[in-house]
């Protein structure tokens, strides 16, 4: 049975972050600085307070009711908070919270590593804190935020101005560097989604190949800065611990590989969106990216392209623009099976970059490969409870039948 989508429009509302560099002077960076000593301190003090409690056997106090304990000390203990939005404390205290509840939740499902909240460092943990959206507002060229007054944008016109609502800001830095993540609430317009299906392969010398023969190019971002990095790693290595020249050197070589970052995960953005907004179901693999890379020979270039993060971005876009994806099981051999006749050719290698089968068919192995994820996809059968099961009619699946070889996401 071949599925059939029908053409649709779509209207939802979603909460979307926009992050933007703030161009803050000296009088509020130091506020800024001050803010995120506070979140900090709230999240310790309140860490602190739970550990003993269920060090004395206590029943855990709830973190609104620990909240006006210390809105209380407040008055006394604490009075330089004053200088501060109420909301910092507030946040500080839900993140600590929800922290200190997934631990236990971890550990209820028998995770050999729940891992326990640790206290927040002054030196190495990043520094930020979070306000209400209510406390928030915007306009092209500056934010306002409670006790500072307005800051300058450095790039204008960005965050939206009269978007539906503000739920929260967060401001942090990142070497030397002031930032603002404005979450807010969008209606995303009514648009056409084509009935179309792809499928994609995933590869290290070309990014992404869909089975309508685009090829997006692997960025190798990392591989292409990586003789700056070296002489930065080795500056670094060269200064005397604990100077001033060290922490320069620092930042610098941190600047540098923020910006290998910030290239891959734009383009990454770039190809996602046009995917999710293009098509109207997708079919990817569910590539075992922890486990590729542990191969010491490639977890350097399977880093640097990114699978986890392509996934994670055409996931959420997917349920933005209302297309659906179809993760294909990653036993699947995709890359070995032929397009056409369905024969399967072991003796595949890497190094093989053209797929050669008797039956004369003589294709690229990464346009073959999302090809065959295609067809899969393509003939995969949902039942009522939205489970996947086999595909029934695919000569290129008829030759290695397999269970959950798809499943939407």
């Amino acid at each position: 049975m071949v599925l059939r989508f029908n053409r649709r429009k779509i209207v939802m509302k979603i909460n979307r972050a926009y992050k933007t560099e703030l161009d803050p002077n000296n009088k509020q960076i130091t506020h800024f600085i001050g803010a995120c000593g506070m979140a900090r301190f709230v999240y310790n003090w309140a860490l602190d307070y739970w550990i003993k409690e269920y060090e004395r056997g206590d029943k855990r106090t709830g973190w609104m009711k620990l909240n006006t304990k210390l809105s209380e000390l407040k008055q006394t203990e604490f009075t330089w908070m004053y200088d501060y939005s109420n909301w910092v404390r507030v946040y500080a205290m839900r993140d600590c919270d929800q922290a200190y509840q997934n631990f236990f939740r971890r550990v209820k499902q028998g995770n050999k590593n729940p891992g326990f909240p640790k206290f927040k460092s002054k030196k190495h943990d990043k520094k930020s804190f979070t306000i209400n959206g209510g406390e928030v507002k915007i306009k092209e060229t500056a934010v306002r935020l409670p006790k500072i007054e307005w800051i300058r944008l450095k790039e204008h016109g960005y965050i939206p101005v009269n978007s539906d609502k503000i739920c929260y800001a967060t401001i942090s830095e990142e070497n030397g560097r002031w930032y603002i993540s404005v979450t807010v609430e969008e209606t995303i317009q009514e648009q056409e989604i084509s009935d179309q299906i792809i499928g994609i392969d995933l590869g290290i010398k070309t990014l992404a190949v869909t089975s309508d023969g685009i090829y997006y190019e692997n960025p190798k971002t990392l591989k292409k800065a990586e003789k700056r990095l070296k002489r930065l790693d080795r500056e670094l290595s060269k200064k005397q611990k604990g100077s001033k020249n060290r922490e320069k050197a620092k930042i610098r070589r941190a600047k540098a590989y923020e910006k290998v970052a910030r290239i891959r995960k734009h383009i990454l953005n770039e190809i996602t969106t046009e995917l999710a907004k293009t098509k109207s179901i997708i079919a990817i693999e569910n590539l075992n990216v922890a486990g590729m890379m542990q191969n010491h020979h490639l977890a350097r270039a399977i880093g640097d392209a990114g699978f986890g993060e392509f996934r994670r971005m055409l996931e959420y876009k997917c349920a933005w623009y209302g297309s659906k994806i179809i993760v294909i099981d990653r036993w699947y051999p995709s890359s070995k099976t032929c397009s056409n006749c369905g024969a399967i050719n072991d003796n595949l290698t890497l190094n093989d970059r053209t797929f050669k089968c008797d039956c004369g068919l003589e294709i690229d192995r990464d346009l073959n490969a999302a090809i065959n994820i295609k067809n899969t996809a393509k003939y995969a059968e949902i039942n009522a409870c939205g489970e996947s099961v086999r595909p029934q009619s695919i000569a290129a699946v008829s030759v290695k039948q397999e269970a959950g070889i798809g499943s939407y996401v």
